[in-house]
């Protein structure tokens, strides 16, 4: 598999602090330029953590989680949530691990570097989310969606959000007889899948 991050060439950019409110509370986030969604939280995570259906108990994997606002909003609203958050990006890594410090919440919250599932390659959640990276192409997104199904727990949810191509994704979701589809909702451009381990 070919790693969707190139390191030779990543730019730091410009160093910003952002805040984000969610269920009531705020949070503020560390973050440069060059990330993704560096400069604001973008409408895509809003949404999928607007319209996510959250386990309030158990373990969490947050995957491409870059500066960290998934997996950390859902560990300062959901305290008994242990949450996991993987990026292949090393720089995005240390800045996640800063975030949860900062937001107080890095004794729930572990942030592993490595590609995709590998760095949980042998772990089973309760729960996964992601704004996957579309940008990083078809291959990367599919790995990333239909990937999640072995590390989700029976009866354990696998989110999404995407800004095209959830067809897809959803025509082949629907082959497989071990998952079910419970939401697939059209907001402002973006889609937010959901689906449950059987």
């Amino acid at each position: 598999m070919t790693h969707y991050f190139r390191p030779n060439k990543y730019r730091l950019g410009k160093k910003q602090v952002i805040s984000f409110v969610y269920k009531g509370v705020t949070l503020e986030f560390v973050t440069y330029s060059s990330l993704f969604s560096g400069n604001k939280v973008d409408l895509g995570t809003k949404l999928l953590l607007e319209y996510a259906i959250i386990v309030e108990e158990g373990t969490v994997l947050d995957i491409g989680c870059g500066y960290g606002v998934i997996g950390i909003s859902l560990a300062k609203a959901y305290p008994k949530l242990q949450i996991y958050m993987v990026d292949i990006n090393p720089v995005a890594v240390k800045i996640a691990k800063y975030n949860a410090r900062l937001n107080g919440v890095e004794e729930r919250v572990k942030v592993l570097q490595g590609n995709v599932y590998e760095p949980v390659k042998d772990m089973v959640f309760d729960m996964i989310i992601s704004n996957p990276p579309i940008s990083a192409g078809k291959e990367i997104v599919e790995e990333i969606i239909i990937g999640s199904i072995k590390h989700l727990k029976k009866g354990g949810y696998a989110e999404f959000v995407l800004a095209r191509g959830a067809n897809y994704y959803i025509s082949k979701l629907n082959t497989r007889k071990d998952i079910e589809v419970v939401e697939n909702i059209s907001r402002k451009g973006y889609t937010i899948l959901i689906f449950r381990r059987k």
